[in-house]
């Protein structure tokens, strides 16, 4: 069954519309880095009701395998995760980078593009896509070397905040 037009409409009232060339997404992006700092945490189990209630404060992301669940959440929240999840292995202090335009799922190369940059630097990363655009997580450690990175690829178009 095919879905109505209207569900197939990626572009609300009030977003922008989502770009499809890679040339459009490396010249009009910018990046940012979000405020505070991020925490992945894994654990073998499903997540519980306060593990989900962690994504209504954005950003965050949550993934569930067949191996377990990952959550990205921000540094503060963490501690209360460990109490849920003693056995949780964890990766802190980690950076997470925006990237403004909205992208369609039609666009291809926009992180290997980017990542592949930054692997070339040494910046060792992961990616979150949300449903318009991508995202990365680097260690603090990294960051400057990443930054440099970004802004040579974004020049002029990183936020300076």
């Amino acid at each position: 069954m095919v879905p109505e037009k209207d569900v197939l409409d990626r572009s609300p009232e009030g977003h922008s519309e989502p770009t499809a060339s890679l040339q459009e997404a490396l010249e009009g992006t910018a990046w940012q880095a979000e405020e505070g700092r991020f925490a992945l945490v894994g654990f073998p189990e499903g997540p519980r009701v306060e593990d989900l209630a962690l994504l209504g404060r954005a950003p965050a992301q949550v993934t569930r395998e067949e191996e377990g669940t990952t959550l990205l959440i921000a540094m503060d929240a963490l501690e209360g995760v460990l109490e849920r999840h003693p056995g949780a292995r964890v990766e802190r202090e980690l950076i997470w980078i925006r990237f403004s335009m909205a992208m369609d799922w039609e666009l291809v190369g926009f992180l290997a593009h980017v990542t592949g940059a930054l692997a070339a630097a040494g910046v060792p990363v992961g990616c979150v896509c949300g449903f318009d655009r991508d995202h990365l997580f680097i260690a603090e450690a990294h960051f400057e070397r990443a930054e440099g990175v970004l802004n040579e690829l974004f020049p002029g178009l990183a936020d300076p905040s």
